[in-house]
């Protein structure tokens, strides 16, 4: 166990030590949904009620305040759990199902849609509807937030939407488009969000609560990939699978993205944003087989005899984090800057492959080999050499450069 203040770590019993609540003072909570009776009853209180955290002992027991209940109340932290804070500024309205607010309606009705002006300690509201003179006082419990969306926004069709109220045209749930604009629908000032869906040639209307905002959106620079359970993309493969990794070089308004992807038979490649995730790239790490980025002109520590094309194998990373990376045409190990190197995915022994069509000499000879020839990886050294055993060569062992050699795609 690490102890605040401690330079080395303590040993302890597990029964000699407990969890502590994790809540603190001003955390928003509500009684838990299931489990066992409360140790202090709430009085006049429902599952959905709110209470304010005004005091926490060391004996695990919360102080709580509500506006629901005159003074304060003591609880166990195991009877309750953590809830978002209403806050000011956000976009209220009341929650479905409610015959009446606490304190009554007074000049609101439940299509009423107002905005937060105020938030007490106990967790009472202060709104701001249209048509009101002053604030209206409410208990939190009869609200829930309104999503806004602003034009600009990537937002995602519910997965759980069964039907939307405009119908799906050619979208179906987790759809992800761009917000193009705000609409009023009806005399109770319904709105609507228009959406931009890339193939789809008019934008579609939808409700805030039929859809979410997206938690990442696509930015110029992302690698991406298509998603595992997507079996054929929107626009098509292009030559690509889903191990290909590509760069988002451009987003077009309706949030169709481009991908630069070197793999495939185009250079620039349409995918859908509904199809494809974001790829969080670790470290690179000793073991990881390198080229250097297209991006990169000139290397920090020059090129040497390496190029764009040349694929090696990481063998250290030094105290200046410097790459030094084994080539199988070097003798002596390559140092790089991690920033100025690319992943690529690493041949391994059982690969069936070939000899690359752009190649017209390999580094150590074809020794009768051709492009059409086919192989299987046998060996591989630590320098990423590559040793292919060709059927008709009665065991010997053709020696080649990763760089020279792909994947056979007849067999991916």
């Amino acid at each position: 166990m690490r102890i605040s203040g401690r330079p080395t770590f303590w040993q302890v019993s597990p029964g000699d030590a407990e969890c502590l609540s994790g809540f603190e003072v001003g955390d928003w909570v509500r009684l838990k949904s299931q489990g066992v009776k409360p140790s202090y009853e709430w009085h006049g209180t429902g599952k959905d009620s709110f209470a304010v955290v005004h005091s926490v002992s060391d004996m695990g027991y919360l102080e709580l305040a509500s506006c629901f209940r005159k003074g304060r109340w003591m609880t166990h932290y195991m009877d309750v759990e953590k809830v978002p804070s209403f806050k000011v500024g956000q976009h209220v309205r009341f929650r479905t199902g409610i015959k009446e607010p606490r304190w009554g309606w007074r000049g609101c009705n439940v299509m009423s849609k107002g905005v937060i002006i105020g938030v007490h300690a106990d967790g009472e509201i202060r709104v701001v509807f249209p048509g009101l003179a002053a604030p209206w006082r409410g208990d939190p419990a009869d609200f829930v937030k309104e999503e806004m969306f602003d034009v600009g926004d990537w937002v995602k069709i519910k997965e759980d939407l069964v039907e939307p109220k405009h119908g799906w045209k050619s979208l179906r749930p987790g759809s992800i488009g761009v917000v193009q604009g705000l609409v009023y629908e009806n005399e109770h000032e319904e709105r609507g969000v228009l959406i931009g869906f890339c193939g789809e040639q008019e934008q579609w209307l939808g409700l805030p609560d039929e859809l979410e905002r997206v938690q990442e959106p696509f930015r110029i620079g992302h690698q991406v990939r298509v998603k595992e359970e997507v079996k054929q993309p929107r626009f098509g493969w292009c030559g690509n699978s889903h191990e290909v990794i590509g760069t988002v070089t451009s987003i077009d308004a309706d949030g169709r993205l481009r991908i630069y992807s070197c793999l495939g038979s185009q250079k620039y490649w349409m995918l859908d944003p509904a199809d494809v995730e974001i790829v969080k790239e670790k470290p690179i790490d000793i073991g990881d087989w390198v080229r250097v980025a297209a991006s990169v002109s000139t290397p920090f520590h020059q090129w040497g005899e390496v190029t764009h094309s040349s694929i090696g194998v990481v063998h250290k990373i030094d105290d200046h984090n410097d790459l030094w990376v084994a080539f199988c045409f070097l003798e002596k190990l390559w140092v790089c800057k991690p920033s100025e190197m690319e992943r690529v995915k690493a041949f391994k022994i059982g690969d069936r492959v070939r000899v690359k069509g752009s190649v017209l000499k390999p580094r150590w000879g074809w020794n009768f080999v051709t492009h059409t020839s086919r192989g299987v990886i046998s060996g591989i050294d630590a320098n990423g050499k590559l040793r292919i055993q060709f059927a008709w060569q009665e065991g010997r062992r053709w020696i080649g450069d990763p760089a020279d050699v792909e994947l056979d795609p007849d067999v991916i």
